[in-house]
Protein backbone atom coordinates (compact mmCIF):
# COMPACT_ATOMS: atom_id res chain seq x y z
CA UNK A 1 0.00 0.00 0.00
CA UNK A 2 1.09 3.53 -0.73
CA UNK A 3 -0.60 6.88 -0.20
CA UNK A 4 -2.20 8.78 -3.05
CA UNK A 5 -2.68 12.52 -3.42
CA UNK A 6 -6.36 12.07 -2.63
CA UNK A 7 -7.94 12.48 0.78
CA UNK A 8 -10.61 10.40 2.51
CA UNK A 9 -12.56 10.56 5.73
CA UNK A 10 -11.57 8.43 8.70
CA UNK A 11 -12.16 8.24 12.42
CA UNK A 12 -8.76 8.96 13.91
CA UNK A 13 -6.85 9.75 17.07
CA UNK A 14 -4.01 12.31 17.03
CA UNK A 15 -1.70 9.51 18.19
CA UNK A 16 -1.65 6.33 20.26
CA UNK A 17 -2.27 7.09 23.91
CA UNK A 18 -4.14 10.30 23.19
CA UNK A 19 -6.78 11.13 25.84
CA UNK A 20 -9.01 12.50 23.08
CA UNK A 21 -11.87 10.53 21.57
CA UNK A 22 -11.53 9.59 17.89
CA UNK A 23 -12.95 12.18 15.52
CA UNK A 24 -13.55 12.60 11.79
CA UNK A 25 -10.37 13.65 10.00
CA UNK A 26 -9.30 13.98 6.38
CA UNK A 27 -6.36 11.64 5.87
CA UNK A 28 -4.35 10.45 2.88
CA UNK A 29 -6.19 7.80 0.89
CA UNK A 30 -4.31 4.60 -0.01
CA UNK A 31 -3.64 3.41 -3.54
CA UNK A 32 -3.22 -0.26 -4.50
CA UNK A 33 0.24 -1.55 -5.33
CA UNK A 34 1.16 -4.75 -7.21
CA UNK A 35 -0.99 -7.60 -5.95
CA UNK A 36 -3.25 -5.28 -3.95
CA UNK A 37 -6.91 -4.29 -4.12
CA UNK A 38 -8.46 -0.96 -3.15
CA UNK A 39 -11.65 -1.57 -1.17
CA UNK A 40 -14.34 1.00 -0.41
CA UNK A 41 -15.29 0.09 3.16
CA UNK A 42 -18.99 -0.42 3.83
CA UNK A 43 -18.82 -2.00 7.29
CA UNK A 44 -16.32 -2.76 10.02
CA UNK A 45 -16.42 -4.00 13.64
CA UNK A 46 -14.91 -3.18 17.02
CA UNK A 47 -12.15 -5.43 18.36
CA UNK A 48 -10.25 -5.46 21.68
CA UNK A 49 -7.13 -4.66 19.65
CA UNK A 50 -8.57 -1.22 18.86
CA UNK A 51 -8.59 -0.34 22.55
CA UNK A 52 -5.13 -1.76 23.15
CA UNK A 53 -3.60 0.23 20.29
CA UNK A 54 -5.45 3.49 20.90
CA UNK A 55 -4.55 3.43 24.61
CA UNK A 56 -0.85 3.26 23.76
CA UNK A 57 -0.30 0.00 25.65
CA UNK A 58 2.79 -2.13 25.10
CA UNK A 59 0.71 -4.89 23.50
CA UNK A 60 -0.73 -2.29 21.14
CA UNK A 61 2.73 -1.71 19.69
CA UNK A 62 2.66 -5.29 18.44
CA UNK A 63 -0.71 -4.86 16.74
CA UNK A 64 -0.39 -1.62 14.75
CA UNK A 65 2.20 0.96 13.77
CA UNK A 66 2.37 4.06 15.98
CA UNK A 67 1.40 6.51 13.25
CA UNK A 68 -0.09 9.97 13.49
CA UNK A 69 -2.94 10.42 12.91
CA UNK A 70 -3.91 6.96 14.09
CA UNK A 71 -6.68 5.20 12.13
CA UNK A 72 -7.76 1.82 13.48
CA UNK A 73 -10.31 -0.85 12.59
CA UNK A 74 -9.24 -4.29 11.40
CA UNK A 75 -12.34 -5.99 10.01
CA UNK A 76 -13.88 -4.76 6.78
CA UNK A 77 -16.40 -5.63 4.12
CA UNK A 78 -16.84 -3.50 1.05
CA UNK A 79 -16.58 -3.03 -2.68
CA UNK A 80 -13.55 -3.26 -4.96
CA UNK A 81 -12.77 0.15 -6.45
CA UNK A 82 -9.45 -0.61 -8.16
CA UNK A 83 -6.90 -3.38 -8.58
CA UNK A 84 -3.13 -3.17 -8.68
CA UNK A 85 -0.96 -4.96 -11.20
CA UNK A 86 -1.19 -8.77 -11.22
CA UNK A 87 -4.72 -8.83 -9.78
CA UNK A 88 -6.83 -10.26 -12.58
CA UNK A 89 -9.53 -12.29 -10.82
CA UNK A 90 -11.52 -9.51 -9.15
CA UNK A 91 -13.59 -7.04 -11.17
CA UNK A 92 -14.27 -3.54 -9.99
CA UNK A 93 -17.55 -3.70 -8.10
CA UNK A 94 -16.92 -7.12 -6.52
CA UNK A 95 -17.99 -7.37 -2.87
CA UNK A 96 -15.17 -8.61 -0.66
CA UNK A 97 -14.29 -8.94 3.03
CA UNK A 98 -11.38 -9.76 5.31
CA UNK A 99 -9.30 -8.19 8.05
CA UNK A 100 -6.07 -6.23 8.26
CA UNK A 101 -3.00 -7.80 9.84
CA UNK A 102 -2.62 -7.56 13.60
CA UNK A 103 0.99 -6.48 13.28
CA UNK A 104 3.32 -3.60 14.01
CA UNK A 105 3.70 -2.99 10.29
CA UNK A 106 0.00 -2.19 9.77
CA UNK A 107 -0.39 1.54 9.15
CA UNK A 108 -4.01 1.86 7.96
CA UNK A 109 -7.41 1.12 9.45
CA UNK A 110 -10.92 0.14 8.38
CA UNK A 111 -12.63 2.96 10.28
CA UNK A 112 -11.98 4.86 7.07
CA UNK A 113 -13.53 5.12 3.64
CA UNK A 114 -10.92 2.92 1.92
CA UNK A 115 -8.24 0.32 2.58
CA UNK A 116 -5.66 -1.21 0.22
CA UNK A 117 -5.06 -4.90 0.90
CA UNK A 118 -3.23 -7.88 -0.54
CA UNK A 119 -5.51 -9.95 -2.79
CA UNK A 120 -4.60 -13.15 -0.93
CA UNK A 121 -6.02 -11.77 2.33
CA UNK A 122 -9.60 -11.21 1.17
CA UNK A 123 -12.45 -13.29 -0.19
CA UNK A 124 -15.53 -12.57 -2.24
CA UNK A 125 -18.52 -12.08 0.04
CA UNK A 126 -21.54 -14.30 -0.70
CA UNK A 127 -24.48 -12.27 -1.96
CA UNK A 128 -26.68 -13.66 0.82
CA UNK A 129 -24.34 -12.40 3.54
CA UNK A 130 -24.58 -8.71 4.42
CA UNK A 131 -21.54 -6.43 4.61
CA UNK A 132 -22.24 -5.98 8.32
CA UNK A 133 -22.21 -9.71 9.02
CA UNK A 134 -19.15 -10.37 6.85
CA UNK A 135 -17.15 -7.66 8.62
CA UNK A 136 -18.34 -8.81 12.04
CA UNK A 137 -17.26 -12.39 11.26
CA UNK A 138 -13.81 -11.84 9.76
CA UNK A 139 -11.50 -11.72 12.77
CA UNK A 140 -13.41 -13.92 15.24
CA UNK A 141 -14.39 -16.64 12.78
CA UNK A 142 -10.85 -16.97 11.48
CA UNK A 143 -9.46 -16.85 15.01
CA UNK A 144 -11.77 -19.69 16.00
CA UNK A 145 -11.07 -21.71 12.86
CA UNK A 146 -7.30 -21.42 13.05
CA UNK A 147 -7.35 -22.10 16.80
CA UNK A 148 -9.60 -25.15 16.76
CA UNK A 149 -8.59 -26.70 13.44
CA UNK A 150 -4.94 -25.76 12.98
CA UNK A 151 -3.53 -25.31 16.49
CA UNK A 152 -6.01 -27.44 18.38
CA UNK A 153 -6.33 -30.16 15.71
CA UNK A 154 -9.90 -30.81 16.82
CA UNK A 155 -10.86 -34.22 15.39
CA UNK A 156 -14.23 -35.04 13.93
CA UNK A 157 -16.33 -36.03 16.92
CA UNK A 158 -13.81 -34.52 19.32
CA UNK A 159 -14.65 -32.45 22.38
CA UNK A 160 -13.94 -28.72 22.59
CA UNK A 161 -14.23 -26.55 25.70
CA UNK A 162 -14.74 -22.87 24.83
CA UNK A 163 -14.09 -20.37 27.60
CA UNK A 164 -15.59 -16.90 27.08
CA UNK A 165 -18.32 -18.20 24.79
CA UNK A 166 -20.42 -15.02 24.86
CA UNK A 167 -17.69 -12.73 23.54
CA UNK A 168 -16.82 -11.84 19.97
CA UNK A 169 -14.46 -14.78 19.36
CA UNK A 170 -16.10 -17.29 21.67
CA UNK A 171 -19.57 -16.83 20.18
CA UNK A 172 -18.23 -17.58 16.68
CA UNK A 173 -16.13 -20.47 18.01
CA UNK A 174 -19.29 -22.36 18.94
CA UNK A 175 -20.49 -22.46 15.34
CA UNK A 176 -17.01 -23.13 13.98
CA UNK A 177 -16.50 -26.00 16.41
CA UNK A 178 -19.81 -27.57 15.40
CA UNK A 179 -19.02 -27.17 11.67
CA UNK A 180 -15.71 -28.95 12.28
CA UNK A 181 -17.66 -31.89 13.68
CA UNK A 182 -16.89 -31.23 17.33
CA UNK A 183 -18.97 -31.52 20.49
CA UNK A 184 -18.86 -28.10 22.13
CA UNK A 185 -19.02 -27.26 25.82
CA UNK A 186 -19.35 -23.48 26.21
CA UNK A 187 -18.53 -21.47 29.34
CA UNK A 188 -20.08 -18.04 29.92
CA UNK A 189 -21.51 -15.77 32.61
CA UNK A 190 -25.05 -16.07 33.98
CA UNK A 191 -26.36 -13.15 31.93
CA UNK A 192 -25.44 -14.86 28.64
CA UNK A 193 -26.67 -18.42 29.28
CA UNK A 194 -29.73 -18.25 27.02
CA UNK A 195 -27.79 -16.38 24.35
CA UNK A 196 -25.04 -19.02 24.22
CA UNK A 197 -27.54 -21.89 24.21
CA UNK A 198 -29.08 -20.31 21.12
CA UNK A 199 -25.75 -20.52 19.28
CA UNK A 200 -25.87 -24.32 19.26
CA UNK A 201 -23.46 -25.45 21.98
CA UNK A 202 -23.95 -29.03 23.14
CA UNK A 203 -23.52 -27.97 26.77
CA UNK A 204 -23.51 -24.51 28.37
CA UNK A 205 -21.89 -23.90 31.76
CA UNK A 206 -22.41 -20.86 33.98
CA UNK A 207 -18.92 -20.00 35.18
CA UNK A 208 -20.38 -18.33 38.27
CA UNK A 209 -22.19 -21.53 39.24
CA UNK A 210 -19.38 -23.96 38.43
CA UNK A 211 -15.64 -23.41 38.23
CA UNK A 212 -14.69 -24.20 34.59
CA UNK A 213 -11.52 -25.88 35.84
CA UNK A 214 -13.64 -28.55 37.54
CA UNK A 215 -15.48 -29.55 34.37
CA UNK A 216 -14.92 -33.23 33.62
CA UNK A 217 -12.88 -33.85 30.50
CA UNK A 218 -11.10 -35.01 28.71
CA UNK A 219 -11.27 -32.34 26.02
CA UNK A 220 -9.36 -32.50 22.76
CA UNK A 221 -9.12 -28.70 22.78
CA UNK A 222 -9.51 -26.12 25.51
CA UNK A 223 -9.96 -22.86 23.60
CA UNK A 224 -9.51 -19.99 26.04
CA UNK A 225 -11.13 -17.23 23.98
CA UNK A 226 -11.27 -15.00 27.07
CA UNK A 227 -7.56 -15.54 27.85
CA UNK A 228 -8.67 -16.23 31.42
CA UNK A 229 -6.64 -19.28 32.38
CA UNK A 230 -3.41 -21.08 31.48
CA UNK A 231 -2.16 -24.39 30.19
CA UNK A 232 -0.99 -25.35 33.68
CA UNK A 233 -4.46 -24.73 35.09
CA UNK A 234 -6.22 -26.65 32.31
CA UNK A 235 -3.85 -29.50 31.43
CA UNK A 236 -5.71 -31.99 33.65
CA UNK A 237 -8.77 -31.47 31.40
CA UNK A 238 -6.94 -32.38 28.19
CA UNK A 239 -6.71 -35.71 26.39
CA UNK A 240 -3.18 -37.15 26.18
CA UNK A 241 -2.76 -35.39 22.81
CA UNK A 242 -4.98 -32.42 23.54
CA UNK A 243 -4.19 -28.73 23.16
CA UNK A 244 -4.75 -25.59 25.20
CA UNK A 245 -5.10 -22.59 22.86
CA UNK A 246 -5.17 -19.00 24.11
CA UNK A 247 -6.06 -15.79 22.28
CA UNK A 248 -3.35 -13.65 23.92
CA UNK A 249 0.24 -14.42 24.88
CA UNK A 250 1.44 -13.92 28.44
CA UNK A 251 4.20 -15.25 30.69
CA UNK A 252 2.14 -18.36 31.29
CA UNK A 253 2.46 -19.36 27.64
CA UNK A 254 6.20 -19.88 28.02
CA UNK A 255 5.72 -21.87 31.19
CA UNK A 256 2.97 -23.89 29.53
CA UNK A 257 5.06 -24.67 26.48
CA UNK A 258 7.91 -25.82 28.71
CA UNK A 259 5.59 -28.00 30.78
CA UNK A 260 4.04 -29.54 27.65
CA UNK A 261 7.38 -30.14 25.95
CA UNK A 262 7.83 -33.73 27.06
CA UNK A 263 4.19 -34.71 26.89
CA UNK A 264 1.85 -35.32 23.99
CA UNK A 265 -0.15 -32.22 24.90
CA UNK A 266 0.37 -28.74 23.44
CA UNK A 267 0.17 -25.16 24.67
CA UNK A 268 -0.48 -22.56 21.95
CA UNK A 269 -1.62 -19.00 21.36
CA UNK A 270 -3.21 -17.81 18.16
CA UNK A 271 -1.88 -15.12 15.84
CA UNK A 272 -4.78 -14.90 13.42
CA UNK A 273 -4.12 -14.34 9.71
CA UNK A 274 -6.60 -13.23 7.07
CA UNK A 275 -6.37 -16.08 4.56
CA UNK A 276 -8.51 -16.24 1.43
CA UNK A 277 -9.38 -19.94 1.62
CA UNK A 278 -10.28 -19.70 5.32
CA UNK A 279 -12.52 -16.70 4.66
CA UNK A 280 -14.21 -18.55 1.81
CA UNK A 281 -14.87 -21.50 4.12
CA UNK A 282 -16.38 -19.51 6.98
CA UNK A 283 -18.41 -17.34 4.59
CA UNK A 284 -19.86 -20.51 3.07
CA UNK A 285 -20.82 -21.69 6.57
CA UNK A 286 -22.45 -18.33 7.32
CA UNK A 287 -24.38 -18.45 4.05
CA UNK A 288 -25.50 -21.92 5.13
CA UNK A 289 -26.85 -20.65 8.43
CA UNK A 290 -23.95 -20.37 10.92
CA UNK A 291 -24.83 -17.55 13.32
CA UNK A 292 -22.83 -14.32 13.63
CA UNK A 293 -24.37 -12.62 16.66
CA UNK A 294 -24.29 -8.81 16.66
CA UNK A 295 -24.88 -7.15 20.01
CA UNK A 296 -25.06 -3.52 18.84
CA UNK A 297 -24.51 -1.30 15.82
CA UNK A 298 -22.91 2.13 15.62
CA UNK A 299 -22.30 4.58 12.79
CA UNK A 300 -18.57 5.13 12.52
CA UNK A 301 -18.95 8.71 13.81
CA UNK A 302 -20.05 7.10 17.12
CA UNK A 303 -17.01 4.83 17.31
CA UNK A 304 -16.19 6.13 20.80
CA UNK A 305 -19.54 4.77 22.02
CA UNK A 306 -18.74 1.34 20.59
CA UNK A 307 -15.33 1.29 22.26
CA UNK A 308 -16.88 2.38 25.55
CA UNK A 309 -19.43 -0.45 25.37
CA UNK A 310 -16.62 -2.94 24.75
CA UNK A 311 -14.70 -1.65 27.79
CA UNK A 312 -17.76 -1.97 30.02
CA UNK A 313 -18.05 -5.68 29.18
CA UNK A 314 -21.02 -8.03 28.99
CA UNK A 315 -21.10 -7.80 25.20
CA UNK A 316 -22.96 -10.65 23.53
CA UNK A 317 -21.21 -11.31 20.23
CA UNK A 318 -19.96 -8.46 18.06
CA UNK A 319 -20.16 -4.67 17.83
CA UNK A 320 -20.75 -3.68 14.21
CA UNK A 321 -19.63 -0.37 12.71
CA UNK A 322 -21.40 1.28 9.75
CA UNK A 323 -18.68 3.04 7.76
CA UNK A 324 -20.38 3.91 4.47
CA UNK A 325 -22.94 6.56 5.28
CA UNK A 326 -21.76 6.62 8.89
CA UNK A 327 -19.67 9.80 8.87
Amino acid sequence: MSESNEKMRAMAWPHAGSPEAPKVMDVDAPSPQRGEVLVRVVASAVNPADEKVSSGSFVGRLLHARVSPLVLGYDFSGVVEACGADVTDLPVGAEVAGHLAYAGATRQGAFAERVAVDRTTIAVKPASVSHEVAAAAATPALTALQSLRDLGRLPDGGRALIVGAAGGVGSLAIGVGKRLGGKVTAVCSTYAMDFVKGLGADEVVDRKAQDPLTLPGPFDVVFDAAAAYSYLACKHQLTPKGAYVRTLPDLGIGLGKAAALFSGRRCEFIIVESVRKDLELVFSWIADGMKVPIDARFPVRDLAKGLDKLRRGEVRGRLAIQVEGGF
